[in-house]
């Protein structure tokens, strides 16, 4: 999409110029001084990378090399033009973007379409929220005030992934309990994090049978709303480039139409001046403490382990938790695997450190942003989705009359890895 010759609006100036024509209604591709390429990938951005080039890479090949070093995903290559990145390869890990001196590298957008759709409102469209966002936008911004905007911006309703989370927790847990009854048997997870699955499925792939099949819960709650409203459209919007890509995977296509990050959506309230903080609350609190914590490193494998005993207090194997954060963390953890160095029987991997709260698109540091989980997580009625009325009655609307009946009968929620 760069124009070397081109004289014109930065990529920057031209997002927020063509978000406010689409939060007014206007054409926004109507738009003077601007390159047409950069025009184009802002205004349909679904066929597009993750990570768009909007100049010229000016380094000598001695110096992409060390470009190409920050990308764990043998995504980047030295040219004569430049370096290159693999879309195939490329996981949305952003590395690259915040190595690039030059600032030659950036990150896809894809609200400004989300936009346009809210605006037509011919359709519904649902808000799907990662775990991780309370304060996110300010401490004041709760989740109710969160679903009241986001209802003023014209979605038809705000879900919180954490409940899907629950639901995936109970799959997990039902089959920890199930699978692992000896030594030596060990599960991987977590679904939840593309990077995580990404690494284990490329570069390790014959440790994916001790995968659980799961889909993540931003894909689960898609696959909900789409069988209870199957007009519907589904928009994600979390901390995460690499969901971007994880809506994209052949057996995932259709749970989820549109994914924003925290930022998008920052740049979407501001453009429309809204006060969040002054906003009625809309509560409708249904997930568990177990669901929320998703969003920092160990909440998984905390959650999954206190379903377990929550299941099956009498187990004689106990789970026993190693959890990585960052690639190169994951990446030790699992080459200790495969050298015979289990110690452990629950592997929970996540690809930033901290977690989701510490993903690239987050608006408050990892730490803040933790603490900030953890007191909206204190506040949930329940612990765990055992316990959890709303996640029962939800599996009910599926069709699914029992826990038990859920776990053989999960395809809704299941993975086809190839």
């Amino acid at each position: 999409m760069e124009d070397s010759k081109a004289k014109n609006l930065t990529l920057d100036e031209l997002y927020h110029k063509m978000l406010k024509r689409a939060a007014e209604g206007k054409n926004v591709e109507d738009i003077d001084n601007a390159d047409p390429k950069m025009i184009e990938c802002l205004a349909h951005p679904e066929e597009t990378s993750l990570v768009w080039r909007v100049k010229p890479c000016s380094c000598s090949e001695d110096k992409q090399a060390d470009c190409v070093k920050v990308c764990q995903w043998d995504a980047m290559h030295p040219s004569a033009d430049g370096v290159q990145i693999d879309p195939d390869k490329c996981v949305g890990c952003q590395a690259c973007v915040d190595a690039c001196k030059l600032e030659s590298l950036k990150t896809k957008k894809d609200i400004i379409p989300v936009v346009e759709e809210l605006k037509k409102g011919d359709t519904p469209i649902y808000a799907l929220v990662a775990p991780a966002f309370s304060g996110q936008f300010g401490p004041e911004v709760t989740a109710g005030k969160l679903r009241t905007a986001l209802k003023l911006l014209g979605f038809s309703g705000m879900l919180e992934v954490a409940v899907f989370a629950d639901i995936l927790t109970l799959k997990e847990a039902l089959e920890f309990d199930k699978n692992v009854n000896k030594e030596g048997d060990f599960q991987l997870t977590s679904c939840c994090c593309p990077m995580w699955i990404a690494m284990i499925r490329r570069l390790y792939h014959q440790l994916m049978p001790n995968v659980p099949g799961s889909v993540s819960p931003m894909i689960a709650g898609g696959r909900t709303v789409k069988v209870l409203h199957p007009e519907a459209k589904t928009v994600f919007i979390g901390p995460c480039m690499a969901k971007k890509a994880e809506i994209k995977e052949p057996d995932l296509k259709g749970a989820i139409d549109y994914v924003l990050t925290y930022e998008e959506l920052r740049d979407l309230f501001s453009t429309t001046n809204l006060d969040l903080a002054s906003l009625e609350e809309d509560n409708v609190p249904h997930a568990s403490k177990a669901g929320i914590c998703y969003a920092y490193a160990g909440g998984v494998a905390a959650a999954v382990d206190a379903t377990v005993k929550k299941l099956n207090p009498h187990r004689k194997i106990e789970m026993k938790i190693r959890r990585a954060d960052s690639v190169p963390e994951c990446r030790a953890m699992i080459d200790n695997i495969l050298k015979g160095n289990h110690e452990g029987n629950f592997f929970e991997g996540m690809g930033c450190k901290g977690g989701c709260v510490g993903g690239p698109k987050a608006l408050v540091n990892r730490e803040e942003g933790k603490k900030n989980v953890q007191a909206y997580s204190d506040e949930a009625q329940y612990k765990t989705p055992a316990e959890n009325p709303y996640v029962i009655e939800l599996l009910k609307k599926l069709g699914f009359a029992t826990v038990e009946e859920f776990l053989a009968n999960s395809d809704l929620y299941d993975r086809k890895f190839d």
